[in-house]
């Protein structure tokens, strides 16, 4: 079958075609002249850093540069890439450019034989500030920005590469320049693109587009307005085009609206060779000793013996693990789901995955024509995407809509190549990207996902937001109605990374998956949460703030699309999508409770509502953010405002009975290995000097 039939296939969302496809190419065991690979690595720059976090394992080195990958489209391997088959070719092969970073210990030796890769955001650097709990960089360099040097005590080396081609080349942003696809006469494809924009402010007039217009004559384009997303869209007819990329909107713009733009494009990449340049970089770090041209493999050592049970030549490193978040969650599932953890010499890449924050399914609009891959489905934006179809699962199942048989680990099942996996989801997820379909029917009912997929953990990290950095504090968001959600997860990553390392290389049973349930109540329709009723307030301490507004209408919802239309459009019938209930506080229940939730000094949410001068009476969902609802200080403050939720004053007799209920909580989280003891006691010192005023903003 030719590559052809192969990207009309998957351009149709049915994966199932690539299992069949990569499991022929493991039995036939292409591999060889025809091999796609990583032809050239390109060493452009390299530091030392040298900080005490780093311990044992001493100085790094920052290696920064580029990679030239090629691929064969006839290639079994690389068939799932839709359109590679009208990709330019030089010497029968597609080829792509692609920026790489590597820390790694200056001395191997001292490391841990061990890769860490971050699948990054939108071209950003991320897990060390998970991880490390360090400060944002894209090119890290300062004691902050490597934070408490889990990563680096440990032993890690750790690895990016450019994989998004929608990503704007950057200074120390992760990009790859990916080929066009052509007709076979070498003109122009063409096809309609549909666009969003929602302005943050009134003069934000500026619309960038996708992709190239094949023209800017007035006619190409129309453009709505509207202010949720499933309002009737108005037609806004001011608007002018300001080059091919680009179109401005008539002023004054209304803030969080949402602004639709479909127009016909011109020349889309082939998105889906970034999944083959990630497999194909990492396969190289993981195995190879040096490229074709004779540049080492930056995480080589030389003087390796093979080890019983390795190949004849040992590998460059032992495992190989991947975390991302948001995007580089959603893209680790999609990676997965069209094969590519299998490489062109069949040998397994990654051998563990923790995607966080992925919402059902966790698909990507990547592998398609006119992909956008940095377009996230929210309830508020980009709602009709290729991101929440089929497969919802990570086990292969058969869809009782639809009557699709499918699943994330389909190909990898055949071809003895699938991970070990924790699927991570905060509570924004469940509101904003119906994550109770990872481990739930089309009904609702509960499925026993270690049963249908033993390499697979599902955790819930409850009421916390989609985003939040290390040592945030309670601060107010511009478009949200009350405080941002200060809870932050980077804890739960650490320990889970231990699990993860353990149940790979000592086959160590990892905790059991925690989700919310709909058999014991944990997990339920959002109009069935039991959330309480949260007057307006203006505690010591606080700013004033308005009487929390819960809005069920608000939570996502996941059905049946036509992708055969610009938008997309809704087809069939929807998916029952629920949601964790709380407790007497409006916490979450059913999922993993962090030390600051057991012991709460107020409520918090994973969702927030945009406040309804810019939403309307019933807003949509405030972006990814969630709430921080702080208690009252007293009991005579609670009952001036009628507040139903105890005081502080009322929970904890005196700071130190408030320092003893974290010690619990933390303990019992390190019992259950969800906690390190590093973090145990970072947790507890905080209480002691922080206590009761731990989410107030320094005045």
């Amino acid at each position: 079958m030719g590559a052809q039939a192969v990207g009309d296939s998957l351009a149709s969302g049915r994966s199932a075609f690539a299992a069949v496809v990569l499991a022929s190419a493991a039995t036939i065991g292409i591999c060889g002249s025809a091999e796609a690979r990583l032809v050239r690595i390109n060493a452009d720059t390299t530091t030392v850093v040298d900080l005490p976090a780093f311990g044992a394992t001493g100085p790094y080195l920052k290696i920064a540069g580029t990679f030239d990958g090629e691929l064969d489209p006839y290639d079994l391997h690389n068939a799932p890439i839709a359109d590679i088959d009208l990709a330019p070719r030089s010497n029968g092969k597609v080829r792509y450019t692609s920026t790489f970073y590597v820390l790694r210990p200056l001395d191997l030796a001292k490391g841990n034989r061990r890769l860490f890769y971050d699948f990054g955001n939108r071209g950003n650097k991320r897990i060390l500030e998970w991880f490390n709990d360090g400060k944002e960089s894209n090119d890290p360099t300062t004691a902050s920005d490597f934070g408490n040097g889990f990563l680096m005590r440990s032993g890690y080396s750790v690895a990016w590469n450019g994989w998004a081609g929608d990503v704007a080349v950057g200074l120390h942003k992760m990009s790859i320049t990916l080929p066009v696809a052509l007709k076979a006469d070498g003109m122009s494809i063409t096809g309609e693109v549909v666009a969003e924009h929602i302005p943050r402010a009134s003069d934000d007039t500026q619309f960038r587009l996708p992709y190239l217009a094949s023209t800017t004559m007035p006619t190409n384009g129309k453009l709505t307005l509207r202010q949720h997303q499933t309002d009737a869209k108005i037609m806004v007819a001011d608007w002018n085009w300001v080059n091919d990329r680009e179109i401005a909107v008539p002023t004054p713009v209304r803030v969080e609206w949402i602004y639709e733009f479909v127009y016909e494009a011109k020349d889309p990449k082939v998105m889906g060779i970034g999944h083959g340049a990630t497999r194909d970089f990492v396969s190289f770090l993981k195995y190879a000793e040096r490229d074709d041209f004779g540049n080492p493999n930056p995480l080589a050592m030389t003087g390796l013996r093979a080890r019983l049970g390795e190949e004849r030549r040992p590998r460059s490193l032992e495992t190989v693990y991947s975390w991302g978040r948001s995007q580089g969650g959603r893209v680790q599932r999609d990676f997965v789901r069209y094969g590519f953890n299998q490489d062109e010499s069949n040998r397994m890449v990654f051998d563990g995955m923790m995607p966080y924050a992925t919402g059902s399914g966790g698909n990507m609009w990547m592998n398609f024509r006119f992909s956008q891959p940095t377009v996230s489905a929210q309830q508020h934006s980009r709602r009709f995407s290729r991101e929440p179809e089929l497969p919802h699962t990570f086990a292969v199942m058969k869809d009782p809509i639809t009557g699709e048989i499918s699943g994330t680990l389909q190909g990898c099942l055949v071809s003895d190549t699938c991970p070990k996996i924790f699927s991570i989801e905060s509570a924004n997820e469940y509101w904003n990207k119906s994550s109770s379909l990872n481990h739930t029917d089309a009904d609702g009912k509960d499925l026993r996902t270690e049963d249908l997929a033993a390499n697979v953990r599902h955790y819930f990290i409850a009421s916390i937001q989609h985003n939040t950095v290390f040592d945030a504090t309670a601060q107010s968001a511009r478009a949200c109605q009350q405080l941002v959600n200060p809870l932050y997860n980077g804890p739960v990553f650490r320990a889970l990374s231990v699990a993860l390392d353990e149940w790979v290389r000592f086959a160590l049973r990892p905790p059991d998956s925690v989700v919310p349930q709909a058999q014991n109540g944990t997990l339920v329709p959002p109009e069935a949460v039991y959330f309480p009723e949260i007057p307006a307030t203006a505690y010591e301490g606080w700013p004033k703030l308005p009487a929390v507004q819960l809005n069920p209408q608000a939570m996502n919802v996941n059905l049946l699309l036509d992708f055969a239309r610009v938008p997309p459009q809704p087809k069939g019938p929807r998916y029952a999508t629920l949601v964790p209930q709380v407790d007497r506080d409006g916490n979450d229940l059913g999922g993993i409770r962090l030390p600051h939730l057991q012991a709460p000094l107020g409520t918090f949410t994973g969702w927030g509502l945009i406040k309804q001068e810019l939403g309307g009476a019933m807003p949509d969902i405030c972006q990814q953010l969630g709430q921080f609802i702080p208690f009252a200080n007293t009991k005579a403050e609670r009952l001036a405002v009628s507040d139903p939720r105890l005081s502080i004053e009322e929970r904890y007799a005196s700071q130190g009975e408030y320092v003893r209920a974290v010690k619990e909580a933390a303990s019992a989280m390190v019992r259950q290995r969800f906690l390190l003891i590093e973090d145990y006691d970072r947790m507890v010192e905080t209480a002691l000097q922080k206590g009761t005023d731990l989410w107030k903003s320094s005045r």
